[in-house]
This record gives C-alpha cells, sequence and structure tokens, in this order.
C-alpha cells in the first residue's frame, strides 16, 4: 500500500511539472546580446528565455526581439540518453536539411519550413541539439540569405 501511494505521489508530482509548462530560464540564453550583434549585424534586445523539462530531457529556448520581423531563437534540446537525440536528429524537423559539407558538429542549413522560414542553422553537440533560427531575412533574395548564413556561421558553436 506505501509502496503505491508513493508512486501515485511521484506519479502526480511528474505530471504537474509538465502540466506547468515552459519555466523562465537565464541559461536558455546561452548567447549575450553583444555577440549577436557584432556577428549578425542586427540591433537586438535582451533575450527572453525559458526552460521546459519533459520525459526524456529538456528544452531551453530564447527570443532576442528585433525592430520589425527581426529577430533570433536559440533553441538547445538536451537529451538524458544522447545517443537517442543523435540518433532522432533528423527526423523531428520541418522542410529539408542541407548538410554544412565536413562540419564536424553535423551542421545544417533547414530549408522550406512554410510560415517559420528564416535562416536556420542545426547542429548536434556534446549530447544536445542546437538550433539557431534568424528571422527577418528576405528568403526569396539568395545574396541576403548567403550573408546572413555566412554571419551565422561567425557565431561561436555552443556549449
Amino acid at each position: 500500500m506505501k509502496s503505491v501511494l508513493v508512486g501515485t505521489l511521484l506519479l502526480v508530482i511528474a505530471q504537474l511539472s509538465v502540466a506547468q509548462g515552459p519555466q523562465p530560464s537565464r541559461d536558455a540564453c546561452a548567447f549575450t546580446v553583444a555577440e549577436l550583434e557584432g556577428a549578425l549585424d542586427a540591433k537586438l534586445e535582451a533575450g527572453r528565455g525559458s526552460e521546459l523539462v519533459f520525459s526524456g530531457g529538456k528544452q531551453l529556448t530564447c527570443t532576442y526581439r528585433g525592430k520589425g520581423l527581426v529577430s533570433v531563437l536559440l533553441t538547445q534540446m538536451h537529451m538524458d540518453n544522447p545517443k537517442s537525440g543523435e540518433d532522432s536528429f533528423d527526423r523531428f524537423a520541418a522542410g529539408t536539411m542541407e548538410p554544412i559539407a565536413g562540419d564536424k558538429d553535423k551542421a545544417r542549413w533547414q530549408l522550406g519550413q512554410g510560415d517559420m522560414t528564416g535562416v536556420t542553422l542545426h547542429y548536434w553537440r556534446s549530447g544536445t541539439s542546437y538550433q539557431v533560427r534568424v528571422n527577418g531575412v528576405d528568403v526569396k533574395n539568395k545574396s541576403a540569405v548567403e550573408a546572413m548564413r555566412t554571419r551565422v556561421l561567425k557565431l561561436r558553436r555552443l556549449p
């Protein structure tokens, strides 16, 4: 009886933590505003971060807003089992992926994401999936996209 009660209590606590949804997080904003502004040539506000814990890991998300449609979204997906995360790295992305040849972190550009289209870099490092998305770039303008890709690649790789 006691073990059933303890098990039920643990289940309720676990469900409550997921039900609470994302919580504010300072750890989510791994880039400084100065780093982003210097690399991306965009004026940005301080990032607003959140953390969502789920069964199997946690997701850290930070949004740095700029003027108009400009923003930078950093998403870090930490998996408790890094091997399963790496195996599923390719399965959970919208659009298509364009690998960056010879990149040690399996970096690639995400393309064709519908309304979510921006210049988006994905990479896998130290058991974590990273996504750096720059919104506000005219994706129909190849020179603008290439210029922003060059800037994004100047950012340091996390962690």
